[in-house]
């Protein structure tokens, strides 16, 4: 019995299998080929996806430097001679009434002294040829500590409590100090390139002194995480990466090295 066989129907569908065609010597050349390029599309794709969730995460971080930027911490209450705000990379010369804002750098020059009231009732004041920033204020919609960073001369702080008659948290921050009250009067100095009195070789150190209320200070850069809470009517001299010394009566470190203020 012969069988009459449609030839035609034995050859591949190149449509239903697009490995290879009819005539094809080598089956497993075409299905490498198509791997390669899907390969290549698949990195690609990649690559698209990685570079536009590189921007995306590029403009967040720009939207909130600026958004920090233009958050409220205060305004310049009392300005006495010259002093300047660096914003964002640019110099300001202040003004009475300027608003001031977190993140902002405050400088005041030979002679001349400002004073700033934080959002949240707080007062600070820069005496001459002094150094802050603003690293945050405790208001409504950031519930952190104020912490004000000093990096040379000295400033007056005024801490006042919150509207229910609890304390707020507030810290000053030197290169090798923290003075972290709650509710408090006080000041804090930032020396560099004199003598610690009491400690010759030591050429930069932290003062604190306390007029009103309890501050407690330690050393960050110190291998003894020591900290002493100063009483009002005490101070305390932080050297260099040495703990704070026992509180003396305010005004002993003049006593004992008047030169070196």
């Amino acid at each position: 019995m012969r069988l009459d066989i449609d030839r035609s129907r034995l050859q591949p569908d190149s449509q239903a299998w697009p490995y290879f065609a009819p005539g094809d010597t080598n089956v497993f050349a075409r299905p490498a080929m198509d791997g390669i390029r899907l390969a290549g599309l698949c990195q690609r794709r990649m690559r698209s996806r990685v570079s536009i969730f590189l921007s995306l995460a590029l403009i967040c971080l720009c939207r909130a430097g600026d958004a920090r930027a233009q958050i409220r911490a205060g305004s310049v209450a009392e300005l006495h001679h010259t002093a300047q705000v660096e914003r964002s990379g640019r110099l300001i010369a202040a003004t009475l009434g300027m608003l001031i804002m977190i993140g902002d750098k405050l400088e005041t020059s030979n002679d001349s002294s400002m004073t700033v009231v934080m959002v949240d009732g707080n007062q600070i004041t820069l005496s001459d040829s002094s150094s802050v920033v603003i690293d945050r204020t405790a208001i409504a919609t950031l519930k952190a500590d104020s912490i004000i960073e000093l990096f040379k001369g000295r400033l007056h702080s005024i801490v006042n409590s919150k509207p229910d008659g609890s304390p707020q948290d507030f810290a000053v921050h030197t290169p090798n100090a923290v003075a972290a009250v709650r509710g408090t009067d006080f000041e804090t100095a930032y020396i560099e390139g004199k003598p610690c009195p009491g400690f010759p070789k030591c050429l930069r150190y932290t003062d604190v002194g306390v007029y009103k209320g309890v501050v407690e200070v330690r050393n960050p850069t110190s291998s003894k995480l020591v900290s002493v809470r100063v009483s009002s009517g005490y101070e305390t001299t932080v050297p260099c990466e040495l703990p704070p010394a026992s509180p003396g009566p305010l005004g002993i470190g003049e006593i004992l090295g008047p030169a070196y203020h």
